[in-house]
């Protein structure tokens, strides 16, 4: 087995592990296990209801999932201590889904078997935490599935069960001690909001186990080598670069140097490379995704190839939304253009989200274009259906009649014309930079063309009279040695003589004349003016074809510039200095134009292409899939879905069995990759031919299924690794999977290193004002942010100015100590003040940002899910649907004018969790565009300025505002 079907089966044995399942801070009821095997509960009067976790009437007749913790390590103490130190509190070791009804009755579980946690099985590093063995568990279930398929009642299934346990541990499920650990008496039991998604993650490692040849799959191999990349200089922005850079998706802004610096190193990858990019909060992450797609999906259409098939994707819904929220907010530039309009019906959007059956309504609800690819319905299915290709073709004709002011009477007319528009504006933009790549050698600094030429007349002007002046001077010389007494001539071998002589021509030297020494005669002095006359008319020559030259370049540039404004791409001449003002203006006009052509030209190749028969719409036929794969990226260049969905993406029937399309995604692009197991996401690589990957290790890290004893395990039991010892390596590659990233593993591939970090990183910082990102900047980040909106002190239009003395603000809150409810901190003070403070102001923030919306205004973020609770219970009705109220993780990637974070802890508790990790109060800190404003305790912070907490401890001392208490109306 070679080392890539290694790294195959421990990523698919980390996905595959059933683990625990941490309970304590949920709402359970405890029964006796008699009950359970009987089938029958007796449910107290409000058991069901605290199961059910929901107010709503109806649900409390309908059955509820539930999960029973059949078996659980009861925690023993000896005096204060615990004795298995490695076993949390509650921790179980044997779960079976069930169904409960309201009269107490249990059922079978739809699709979930009962399992043992993998880190209770051998091979693991604790092994006196094991209480069987993994061979037998999975001989066990694949011995018996049949019996779960047959017509199922309680009493098969829990006999299922039943002998799952006893033979799997060798001990009778209803013996209170297993392998010599002793259990509770009791069986637990809760609300089951576990979902299975990881099945087709599975099927698609099982898949991958049993391919031929691994190393044909490219992208999956660079991901899943164990050793870094050797690193390659940056490549410069150079004309040849700017060159490679056709399209921009947005045409409000240029890109930013980091930005342009991505572009560049993109165009420059290969089929199975990664590239990654750390993307810090607020640096235009969605800007540069949005230009990766705009010119791939322009190169193709430049070239007449199929429009490229390119795939977002993260772990997590808002994630995958962000991304297809941006791609239908494409802000129009022109107002007396058609051309960044659709010309088809029925689509507004450049993304197309896949999303899971739960999460379909969702979609709906926000006006997402979704479809997916087994019955294709929505989006596809209506964008395809017979009405609109008919309607698409006549809006076709009349928006291409409109901006072209031609007659066309099909579509493949447009086509035709529109490709050549696309190439004439490409065309225009490479001539443009061409121009000014000419004119690079020859300009001054901050020089236009016009400024030039004046330059080079006047400096023509000079070197003309110079010449004269030179043929005068030489004339002057003439004269001079004419004069001469003749026996200065004859009598020059004479020393007295030679003296005179000499003296005489030095006497008619001038200052200037330092090339002319006494000892010269006139026809070397005749000999010397000459050269020097030469020189300069050589340099007037050099002069004056540089000035034809720039001559010529400006009319050049003049008829681009003429035809930009024929074809209503601008509106005036501008005018250029360098090449890099030129690229920056080719990202606004000609780049956004070409876009859009390119958008028209494949929406033609749409409206001709193959259809889908109604009935082949419902398959996933091979053949079917490649046209759906074919036609939908014309429309919507870019797919958007989650790792979980995209593993079924390229599954497809063909000979006679199931398969998968590796290596057909053109460009897979991975979305806050910080956020991203590697094991969920590796698989998918092999479906791409390349990948960008762009996070932050900095923000909000991954949630990990996996405890590292048990990783470790699974890393040694596959060879991964041939010791204990060698796991730290794993881990700097990013590839274990206990506390590693997509986005580490990334930079592991990347081929470019910036700054100490490899990768490439966007350093231009835009949406918090300095103040509030210089936290960031030196919690994190080294100082390598460019913060670029400016200080909130310099801004005489800052909105909150009234409100808070400064954007990071603090509130003092006394308290000595938080509460704890379920193993989660509140705080009652804390919140009750942040309501009253709200109450006060939101009027007043609301009156302070008048074209914005009120929910976009005012985010408040706590680390403890119990205080999230406690103060949306303090709000305002009337403020509760305008105020997001939630953990740091539920934010991230959003943002507010105004976050409002409640610490939480009393002075006597510290501040833990604050501290454990910097990414929690980078996340926080960075979400606030205005103001960031602190309700808390200050003394729970820490003093050291190396902990988080002392650091913005620091950063607050100058935002003091002053509590007034609570008030009892809203305005």
């Amino acid at each position: 087995m070679d080392d890539i079907q290694k790294m195959t089966k421990y990523f698919r044995d980390s996905v595959a592990a059933e683990l625990k399942i941490d309970f304590r801070n949920k709402d359970f009821i405890t029964t006796h296990l008699e009950d359970v095997l009987q089938g029958k509960m007796e449910l107290g009067e409000d058991d069901f209801k605290r199961l059910l976790d929901s107010k709503n009437e109806k649900l409390l007749a309908e059955p509820l999932n539930v999960m029973i913790v059949a078996k659980t390590i009861k925690t023993i103490y000896d005096g204060q201590q615990r004795v298995h130190n490695k076993i949390e509190e509650m921790s179980g070791i044997f779960y079976i889904p069930a169904v409960l009804y309201p009269n107490g009755m249990l059922a079978p579980s739809d699709g979930k078997l009962p399992w043992i946690p993998r880190e209770h099985l051998f091979p693991i590093i604790d092994p006196e935490l094991a209480i069987g063995n993994l061979t037998d568990f999975d001989e066990f279930v694949s011995e018996n599935m049949y019996r779960l398929k047959e017509k199922l009642d309680w009493v098969r299934y829990i006999s299922f069960a039943k002998e799952m346990y006893e033979q799997v541990t060798s001990t009778a499920l209803e013996a209170r001690t297993v392998k010599g650990i002793e259990l509770e008496n009791h069986v637990y039991l809760f609300k089951d909001d576990t979902i299975r998604t990881t099945a087709s993650i599975l099927k698609l490692y099982d898949d991958l186990q049993a391919y031929p040849n691994l190393n044909e799959l490219k992208l999956y191999q660079t991901f899943m080598k164990r050793e870094f990349t050797p690193l390659q200089p940056l490549i410069k922005n150079t004309y040849e670069e700017m060159n490679k850079h056709a399209a921009q998706m947005g045409g409000e802004y240029p890109l930013s140097p980091s930005q342009r610096e991505c572009v560049n190193h993109f165009n420059h990858m290969e089929e199975g490379e990664i590239l990654a990019v750390n993307g810090p909060p607020g640096t235009g992450k969605t800007t540069l995704l949005q230009s990766l797609v705009a010119n791939l999906f322009t190169e193709r259409a430049l070239k007449k190839e199929t429009a490229p098939l390119i795939v977002a994707s993260s772990t997590n819904n808002q994630a995958v939304t962000n991304i297809i929220e941006s791609f239908g907010k494409i802000e129009t530039k022109w107002n007396n253009s058609h051309l960044e309009h659709r010309w088809v019906e029925g689509v507004h959007s450049f993304a197309v989200y896949f999303p899971s059956q739960q999460k379909e309504k969702e979609a709906k609800q926000k006006g997402f274009h979704f479809t997916n690819f087994r019955d294709k319905k929505n989006f596809f299915a209506e964008a395809e259906s017979k009405e609109n290709i008919e309607a698409s073709i006549q809006k076709m004709l009349k928006e291409c009649n409109q901006y072209f002011q031609m007659n066309f009477r099909d579509v493949k007319q447009c086509e035709n014309t529109i490709w050549h528009r696309l190439v004439k504006v490409n065309d225009l933009r490479k001539r443009l930079l061409e121009v000014f790549h000419s004119y690079e050698g020859i300009r001054s600094e901050d020089e236009d063309m016009e400024t030039c030429l004046q330059r080079l007349i006047l400096k023509k002007e000079k070197l003309e009279k110079r010449v004269c002046a030179m043929k005068k001077r030489r004339n002057e010389w003439d004269e001079h040695f004419a004069s001469m007494p003749l026996f200065y001539c004859w009598f020059l071998f004479l020393p007295f003589v030679k003296r005179k002589a000499a003296k005489y021509i030095r006497s008619f030297i001038q200052p200037d004349e330092d090339f002319i020494h006494e000892a010269m005669n006139a026809a070397e002095v005749k000999d010397i003016y000459r050269e020097k006359i030469n020189a300069v008319r050589k340099e007037m020559n050099h002069i004056r074809n540089m000035y034809i030259h720039v001559t010529q370049l400006k009319e050049i540039f003049e008829e681009v510039m003429e035809e930009l404004i024929r074809l209503e791409i601008i509106e005036k001449h501008p005018s250029f200095t360098t090449l890099e003002e030129v690229n920056e203006f080719s990202d606004t006009t000609m780049k956004y134009a070409a876009f859009w052509l390119a958008v028209h030209y494949y929406e033609c190749r749409w409206l001709t292409a193959e259809r889908l028969s109604e009935k082949q719409q419902g398959t996933n036929l091979e053949n079917v899939q490649k046209i759906f794969f074919a036609n939908l990226p014309m429309l919507t260049p870019c797919f958007v879905m989650t790792f979980f969905q995209l593993s079924k993406l390229l599954l497809v029937y063909g000979n006679g069995k199931e398969k998968y399309l590796y290596n057909y995604i053109d460009l897979l692009i991975v979305d806050e990759a910080g956020q991203v197991t590697p094991e969920i996401a590796a698989c998918s690589f092999a479906l791409a031919k390349k990948a960008v990957v762009v996070g932050d290790v900095d923000q909000i890290e991954p949630v990990w299924n996996i405890h590292q004893s048990l990783d470790l395990s699974l890393a040694l039991s596959n060879q991964v690794i041939p010791a204990k010892e060698q796991f730290p390596l794993l881990k700097e590659l990013g590839l274990n999977t206990s506390d590693s990233s997509v986005m580490k593993a990334a930079c592991k591939c990347s081929k470019y290193q910036k700054y100490e970090d490899r990768g490439l990183f966007l350093s231009e910082h835009r949406r918090c004002y300095d103040e509030i990102i210089e936290y960031c900047n030196q919690l994190v980040y080294q100082g390598n942010l460019e913060p670029m909106r400016g200080k909130a002190a310099n801004d005489p239009e800052y909105p909150l100015a009234r409100i808070l003395t400064s954007p990071l603000s603090h509130i003092q809150v006394d308290s000595d100590r938080s509460s704890k409810r379920a193993g989660s901190r509140f705080n009652k003070e804390e919140a009750a003040a942040i309501a009253a403070w709200i109450h006060e102001h939101f009027q007043e923030i609301c009156d302070a940002y008048p074209k914005d919306v009120p929910r976009s205004l005012v985010g408040i973020i706590t680390p403890f899910k119990a205080q999230v609770a406690e103060i949306k219970r303090a709000l305002h009705p009337q403020l509760k649907p305008l105020i997001d109220v939630g953990t740091v993780h539920t934010f991230q990637g959003g943002e507010r004018k105004l976050i409002i974070m409640s610490t939480v802890y009393g002075k006597q508790d510290g501040c833990f969790f604050l501290d454990m990790r910097k990414s929690l109060l980078n996340v926080a800190v960075s979400r606030a565009k205005d103001g960031f404003l602190i309700f808390g305790d200050i003394n729970s912070l820490s003093d050291s300025e190396s902990k988080p907490s002392g650091l913005l401890k620091k950063s607050l001392k100058q935002g003091s505002i002053e509590n007034k208490g609570a008030v009892l109306t809203y305005r």
